[in-house]
């Protein structure tokens, strides 16, 4: 395994990440999905849109995650793609911690489904965390018709596409904000999220924050 303590010197088999290669602007989301004795084996990075980013051997990469201490990062080097498509990534100094933890959310738009009874709703996130969600949804001309809304608290099921990942889980209402459209506007918690889920939507989040206050964007929420 790489030499250290898995989630404190380098990030775990199956942390979130947030991978910065040197000199860029916009910070990627990826997932450590393996690890040998000297290199970690991480998901092809994405952007912001969802496509992966090209490879470069070795390039120069910031790779943060969340820890139980905070946020913290790791120099790495791309050293090759695996034959299952995964990129080698080898550690080459030692970590640090840059932010202590504290729930943050961040703008960011991804598709989500949301299931309950009889109904589908299909929209976008507007800002996420790890505690829930804002999303924005497409008319449904049955919903508080022949179909009621939700009660406050009912279990429902969404779907959340993080672009190498999809999320199913259980969340729940807090709030229906009024629109002027027909577009449906929710605030939902997520339910017994687990961890690993959590540590996904956190890798998101932070990256999405790192690039808008890389496009001078600082004070978000």
């Amino acid at each position: 395994m790489v030499a250290g303590q898995p989630g404190v010197d380098h990030p775990a088999t199956w942390t979130g990440l947030s991978v910065l290669p040197l000199g860029q602007d916009e910070a990627l989301t990826a997932r450590v999905r393996r690890e040998s004795e000297s290199f970690l084996f991480l998901s092809a990075p994405r952007n912001a849109l969802g496509e992966i980013a090209p490879f470069v051997e070795r390039d120069m990469l910031e790779v943060s995650w969340q820890a139980d201490d905070g946020l913290r990062s790791v120099p790495a080097e791309a050293v090759a793609v695996a034959a299952d498509g995964l990129w080698k990534v080898e550690v080459t100094g030692p970590a640090s911690r840059i932010q202590r933890r504290e729930a943050v959310r961040a703008p960011i738009g991804l598709l989500v489904t949301l299931s309950w009874d009889r109904a589908t709703l299909v929209g976008s996130t507007a800002d996420l965390s790890e505690g829930g969600l804002l999303a924005v949804f497409r008319p449904h001309g049955d919903l508080g018709v022949s179909i009621p809304f939700p009660r406050k608290g009912q279990p429902l099921l969404l779907t959340l596409d993080l672009y190498s990942d999809e999320l199913v889980t259980e969340v729940a209402v807090v709030r229906r904000r009024p629109r002027e459209d027909n577009l449906h506007e929710w605030s939902l918690r997520f339910v017994d999220l687990p961890e690993r889920a959590a540590d996904l939507i956190r890798s998101h989040v932070f990256t999405a924050l790192r690039n808008a206050r890389a496009r001078g964007i600082t004070a978000i929420y």
